[in-house]
């Protein structure tokens, strides 16, 4: 008689797949609203994908094709139309965030929280957005930025990536010791194809990390330093390739230009910029503050995450280009910024046993309603305004 094996029944992680889809539909139902007002990023994108003729300026769509290729491939194997095509790439990188965002949040706090309670907690941070107060910002995002954006589809394109690429860098720094040359290739490799999909991020992440490296020589007593000079090394192709970028879409004789006007770009939506900076990051600001700051720095992802932030911050304050002004081109960097240091903070909040419940009670509050301010936006852009953001 053969002996039975038992055999353990794998069982479908649900919250991934619900993250994933809730994420996919979000991006779908939004991106062909979007498409449908009189002027949107997505209308203009989406055009130039399939080869509709416009201005001269947009050729700059070239330099970052990721996006427009894959709508257009879309497009010629699914006959169902540009609209649909760009709601259906929108809505597959925005699926995939939520899935890779997920996957992190449960092997960080999965132990801890049931899988139901791990997505919910995925999905809120997907929607986060400025604390909003009517008389102060009536536009929620205007003037406020926010981690959380549905008007632009490189950077919703990019938002994952983002993420993967980030806490890849974290391991392989965590790892340093141990780790192999070739996941420092694989990740050049990815950084590389971050600047293809929207060169945003490489934007504000290249400096944040010179600047992370160059902070942990101190403590490590330059035991870092040839890790310092691999990521370097790793950086250089998506570097060399963002400074092409660059030149290709900037010059001095006027017709693109960059200048250096503090706080000028956030003026033009806010009526007070500091006050701004606070709405948006609220929660994040109270939980470092709580932290302290021995936590702070012991903690390298979290730290990271702060410097991320804080360079992207720095850039979207003092640059502006001078012929479009009101784009706030140099916003794209602080969005991916905010969306990765809500991420750590949230889950360093909540991976934290705090001994005063003030902490506790305070910290609920704030990230409920940064929640709740992100899903009346997502509401009222959907259904409300006329404009795309």
């Amino acid at each position: 008689m053969w002996e039975q094996r038992s055999v353990k029944k794998r069982v479908p992680d649900y919250g991934f797949w619900l993250c994933l889809l809730v994420m996919f539909g979000a991006a779908l139902v939004m991106t062909k609203v979007e498409i449908g007002k009189e002027y949107t990023d997505f209308r203009t994108h989406s055009r130039w994908a399939v080869g509709e003729p416009l201005e001269p300026k947009f050729d700059k769509f070239y330099f970052y094709p990721v996006w427009h290729f894959c709508v257009k491939a879309v497009n010629w194997l699914v006959p169902v139309g540009r609209e649909w095509s760009a709601a259906f790439v929108t809505a597959c990188f925005l699926g995939a965030a939520g899935g890779v965002l997920y996957l992190f949040v449960k092997k960080e706090i999965g132990k801890k929280w049931p899988l139901w309670k791990c997505a919910c907690f995925t999905i809120s941070l997907l929607f986060v957005t400025a604390l909003y107060l009517p008389w102060f910002n009536k536009e929620v995002y205007l003037g406020q930025s926010s981690p959380t954006i549905w008007h632009n589809p490189t950077n919703l394109a990019v938002k994952p990536i983002a993420l993967l690429a980030f806490l890849y860098f974290e391991k392989l720094y965590r790892d340093r010791e141990t780790v192999e040359n070739r996941f420092f290739v694989l990740l050049s490799m990815f950084l590389l194809f971050s600047c293809f999909v929207k060169p945003s991020f490489i934007q504000g992440f290249l400096p944040a990390v010179v600047v992370f490296l160059f902070l942990e020589l101190i403590p490590n007593r330059g035991n870092s330093f040839k890790f310092s000079l691999k990521a370097a090394c790793m950086f250089l192709p998506s570097g060399l390739y963002f400074i092409a970028q660059y030149l290709m879409m900037f010059d001095s004789t006027g017709t693109r230009s960059i200048g250096i006007q503090p706080f000028a770009v956030m003026r033009l939506d806010s009526p007070n910029p500091l006050v701004s900076i606070l709405l948006g990051i609220a929660f994040p600001l109270f939980v470092v503050l709580a932290l302290g700051r021995k936590r702070v720095f012991a903690d390298k992802a979290l730290l990271l995450s702060i410097l991320f932030y804080s360079t992207s911050l720095l850039e979207f304050v003092l640059l502006i280009e001078e012929t479009e002004a009101a784009s706030g081109n140099f916003e794209w960097a602080l969005q991916l910024a905010m969306f990765v240091l809500f991420v750590m903070t949230a889950l360093r909040f909540y991976q934290t046993n705090w001994k005063r419940k003030w902490v506790r009670f305070v910290g609920n509050f704030l990230l409920l309603y940064h929640v709740i301010s992100g899903f009346w936006y997502y509401i009222w852009i959907l259904i409300f305004s006329p404009w795309q953001c």
